[in-house]
């Protein structure tokens, strides 16, 4: 069995995997001791584990890093690994590890396909790879939660809204105006953005994933096929290949 750990900037995803099947699934705030005793406890098939951070300095997880390593084979993720694909992008050492592992999950479910993958979590990610198993690139833009947060902060009598929710085009009030921004606005760049590589590429896939991924899944008029564990697939993928 693996185990697989995806930090991100604002939860952490705990994964059981044997071989490619998903068996267990937990999402904290924070990973723990306590938390990894627990699961190694309750699987104790664990063997092989991954580690993936974006939200958390290297420093800080030493003793989480160092309990794992005691009870299985621990692979950090980074951009020196094998992924099977050709990365073209001009500045390798600086692209997010959980952008590398969208793709390479995207590449499992359309292994021959343009692929374009849209992480919506802390910020949205779009990242592109072809059918040649190329990838080439994306962009990285603030996602709901931050837009709220930068009104407030940077304003002196904008609210703080803290939830993503359904919004009239027309705002009535301030509250309104608010989600209407934020809400139809990062549609409207997501919607954008797809079309813009559908007019690239023929037979584009569209694959979405994230913590506000349902939602947008929801409110976006297009063929696009909801994973919202495709970071964890992938991180599967990379520490099977790498741990060999």
């Amino acid at each position: 069995m693996r185990l697989i750990i995806d930090i991100g900037n604002s939860r952490t995803k705990l994964a059981v995997f044997s071989s490619e099947n998903l068996i267990y699934l937990d999402i904290q705030k924070e990973i723990s001791i306590d938390i990894l005793k627990n699961l190694f406890q309750r699987f104790t098939s664990i063997n092989m584990s991954i580690i993936s951070c974006v939200g958390i300095s290297r420093e800080s997880l030493s003793p989480i890093i160092d309990f794992i390593s005691k009870n299985s084979k621990l692979i950090e993720m980074n951009s020196n690994l094998s992924f099977g694909i050709n990365i073209k992008y001009e500045t390798p050492n600086s692209l997010g590890v959980d952008r590398i592992a969208g793709v390479i999950g995207a590449k499992s479910l359309f292994p021959n396909e343009n692929i374009l993958v849209i992480d919506a979590g802390s910020c949205i990610t779009y990242d592109f790879i072809d059918k040649n198993n190329i990838y080439l690139g994306g962009g990285i833009s603030p996602g709901f939660l931050m837009k709220f947060r930068a009104l407030n902060n940077f304003t002196a009598n904008l609210p703080l809204i803290t939830h993503v929710d359904n919004s009239p085009y027309l705002g009535k009030s301030t509250h309104e105006s608010i989600l209407s921004g934020v809400i139809h606005g990062t549609l409207f760049e997501i919607k954008g953005f797809i079309d813009y590589y559908k007019s690239q590429v023929s037979g584009l896939k569209i694959i979405l994933s994230g913590g506000d991924g349902d939602f947008i899944y929801k409110n976006i008029k297009e063929e696009i096929l909801l994973e919202e564990n495709l970071v964890l697939y992938g991180l599967n993928i990379i520490l099977e290949s790498n741990a060999k």
